[in-house]
């Protein structure tokens, strides 16, 4: 049965992803609120593709299909906007409808499930993410990107009447492609810890121990784009109030980033004085951020009391 041969071409005859979503809606939602769904609209992409003119970044920000290899994969000319859309991930390069289930609907689906369970599937873009998976992944249980950062869900693939009448509940993934998913997924990550706290008259000092546990992948990973991993170490006092702060950067650029299983300490040293009042908490913080420090998601945090 295929009602609507429209959703199979490509050029100025694709619908777009929206017309996905008038079936799928769940699934266009979650998408739609993606970063997959804003890869090329976003500030940040325009301005570090030029203005959109480095053909290479285009490939994977708005990609015909990934049913290709990597160095083959093409960008597309139409409905740019959509970014990595449906038909990227579900129309193969001979223009036939895939997903890792099979069933019946208004249009033709060839089920194709170890291809969407492999980690190869994000791999055709996230090229060297993958390339480090391939290295750790097997020092973890073993678990895929769409373990992490497609959360498990159990429901109907679609909502529009009739079609969802005839279909039943299915598990499947969330497409929300979030990192704070995969956080939401992995608590305790990283671990955070202070170690060697001592205090003199004018100086408190000690060590900050950081451990990527259980991702299998570095923190921050990928090529592309402003990556940071930022520590904040805090100095309190009674009140709460933040008197002395120090910070640690980690870059994929700079080979700094924290590898799985890695452990790594920071020195911190404050220097305090008798004006200063009463010292009585040391805070760390781990955020991933951008390029401003304005959006921050929090990876960790801990605190120490300061004996006196």
């Amino acid at each position: 049965m295929n009602i609507f041969p429209e959703l199979v071409k490509r050029g100025a005859e694709s619908p777009g992803a929206e017309r996905c979503g008038d079936c799928h809606i769940t699934i266009y939602n979650e998408w739609a609120g993606s970063p997959h769904a804003k890869s090329y609209v976003n500030e940040e992409f325009r301005t570090t593709s030029g203005d959109y003119e480095f053909q290479f970044c285009l490939s994977c920000h708005v990609p015909e299909t990934v049913f290709t290899e990597p160095q083959e994969i093409k960008a597309r000319s139409h409905n740019v906007e959509d970014g990595v859309d449906c038909q990227g991930c579900h129309l193969t390069s001979d223009c036939r409808l895939s997903g890792p289930h099979s069933g019946m609907g208004p249009h033709p689906l060839e089920k194709n499930e170890a291809f969407y369970r492999d980690s190869k599937l994000c791999g055709t873009c996230h090229i060297d993410t993958y390339e480090e998976y391939l290295i750790y992944g097997n020092v973890f249980e073993k678990q895929t990107c769409q373990d992490c950062h497609m959360p498990a869900v159990n429901r109907k693939l679609i909502q529009d009447e009739p079609w969802q009448k005839i279909h039943k509940k299915k598990e499947g993934k969330a497409h929300t492609f979030s990192r704070l998913g995969a956080m939401e997924a992995n608590r305790d990550f990283i671990t955070l810890s202070f170690s060697e706290i001592e205090r003199t008259d004018t100086l408190i000092e000690g060590r900050v121990q950081i451990q990527n546990i259980l991702i299998p992948h570095t923190i921050p990973t990928g090529s592309y784009g402003y990556r940071e991993v930022l520590l904040l170490i805090h100095l309190k006092d009674n009140f709460g109030r933040s008197v002395r702060s120090s910070e640690e950067s980690m870059f994929v650029e700079l080979n700094t980033q924290l590898k799985p299983l890695e452990k790594r300490e920071y020195p911190f040293s404050f220097a305090v004085d008798e004006f200063d009042g009463e010292m009585s908490t040391l805070e760390a913080l781990l955020y991933r951020t951008d390029f401003k420090r304005v959006n921050k998601a929090l990876f960790a945090k801990v605190e120490a009391l300061i004996e006196h």
